[in-house]
């Protein structure tokens, strides 16, 4: 039996066909790259997070005149544990300083991102660690100047809240307008009051 059509016909259909195919294909992966949760499009690059903040912090409650006000700054390294990148675990190494005190922290917590417009988020965060109160002097003993330190190991619990807001999906700028940082130990406690910004990305 003859084909109706000629065989130059069918090669450049059976070309069409295949190429539409294909296109259709890369359609699909292109599209499975975009997340989709509850029919909107997640608007971060990736489940990473990492975030660079500093801020000033206030001592609240059993804390040492020359350790009222502080320097903070810290680090934020997140992975995201929910489909729709909002429910992070996070690492949140920090440092509170001054002349002759290091307040260093080394928690790890959960946060979760509420999404109240498009790319910007409300989040609520709450952390546990170790922490130790490093306080250092120095003096001078002839032509020779001598260092001295005295170390007090305890843990921290940090709650805190902020704001953040997701630039093209991978730029965050953000502020923390409550950070609580609660140091303890057997022989009692301190508490600072903190609000930090910050800059980081999402990949």
């Amino acid at each position: 039996m003859k084909s109706a059509l000629p065989p130059s016909r069918l090669a450049k259909l059976a070309f069409l066909l295949i190429s539409a195919a294909f296109c259709l294909g890369a359609g699909e992966v292109q599209a499975r790259r975009v997340v989709i949760y509850y029919g909107r499009p997640v608007e971060k690059a990736g489940p990473f997070m990492m975030n660079f903040r500093g801020g000033p912090a206030f001592g609240v409650a059993n804390a040492d005149n020359d350790l009222r006000f502080l320097g903070a700054l810290g680090v934020d390294l997140g992975f995201a544990v929910s489909r729709d990148y909002a429910a992070y675990i996070v690492f949140t190494p920090n440092l509170q300083l001054r002349e002759n005190f290091f307040h260093i922290s080394i928690p790890i917590g959960f946060q979760y991102d509420i999404r109240i417009a498009p790319r910007l988020f409300l989040y609520p965060r709450a952390s546990i660690g170790y922490s130790a109160l490093i306080f250092t002097s120095s003096f001078n003993y002839g032509p020779f100047r001598y260092y001295s330190s005295d170390v007090e190991h305890g843990g921290i619990l940090i709650p805190e809240f902020g704001i953040k807001y997701v630039v093209n999906g991978s730029l965050n700028l953000g502020f923390e307008p409550f950070s609580l940082p609660v140091f303890f130990n057997g022989n009692g406690y301190s508490i600072w009051y903190r609000f930090m910004f910050y800059i980081g990305f999402n990949a």
